[in-house]
């Protein structure tokens, strides 16, 4: 997600680099269907909840009920030029994303790096961007890919607090946990939470539906700032 990479802590990259996370949790084409919902209908979005986090503990308190303020990120599969001019973002219910705007970035307040994070602008919607395995874009994009849960931007932490813009309250509505097979994720089971570090598998495909409780983003950190780096600008 930042620019350049900084230096990797483990060997699962997170959301700052651009290291490959491993592309069955993410990309749409193995499941088989096109994203069919849009936040701005029913102010409900999913978010897939990945299993190196579950079973390392990092998204632990999260609970149906639980109100949460979080900013949900594109793990980008692929992307490609904007044509149209229209900006509209689509979600489904296995997480799997795609949304056409411009990309800004958010800097870094750090001494040790002038590292930045993409941010994906869809009419006024922000969305982080982890360009996983793919080259990092710039101007007007389509971008497909999953959207989740990054623990990494959370409120306090570093790349969290440049892209507090991003962050609204939700409240967890529902959880599931599906099978993986080879074409499209099956057995939905729900859950009352996520589960223990122990139970994660890597065999399943965990996800969380968010509903919205405020349309009002949060107000700008002091000293912080979006800059506008789309062509011409």
């Amino acid at each position: 997600m930042a620019k350049p990479p900084r230096t990797r802590r483990s060997r699962e990259r997170t959301v700052a680099g651009r290291h490959h996370e491993g592309s069955d949790d993410f990309v749409r084409r193995t499941l088989g269907r096109r994203a069919v919902r849009e936040e701005r209908w029913d102010g409900e979005v999913t978010v897939q909840l990945l299993p190196h986090h579950l079973a390392a503990g990092e998204l632990s308190t999260i609970a149906v009920g639980q109100e949460l303020q979080v900013a949900p990120a594109i793990y980008a599969a692929g992307y490609l030029p904007a044509l149209s001019e229209t900006e509209t973002w689509k979600v489904d219910e296995f997480g799997c994303f795609d949304g056409r705007g411009s990309l800004l970035t958010a800097p870094l307040e750090s001494d040790l790096c002038s590292c930045r994070v993409d941010v994906l602008d869809v009419d006024g919607r922000l969305f982080p961007v982890n360009w996983a395995a793919a080259e990092p874009g710039e101007g007007r994009l389509w971008i497909e890919g999953a959207l989740y849960l990054e623990p990494e931007l959370a409120a306090g932490t570093e790349h969290g607090e440049a892209v507090a813009l991003c962050r609204r309250r939700y409240r967890v509505r529902e959880i599931r946990r599906y099978r993986r097979t080879t074409h499209r994720p099956a057995d939905a089971m729900r859950l009352d939470a996520v589960p223990e570090p122990a139970e994660v598998t890597d065999d399943a495909i965990y996800v969380a539906d968010l509903r919205l409780v405020d349309d009002v983003s949060p107000p700008s950190l002091a000293g912080e700032e979006v800059v506008d780096r789309r062509p011409g600008r």
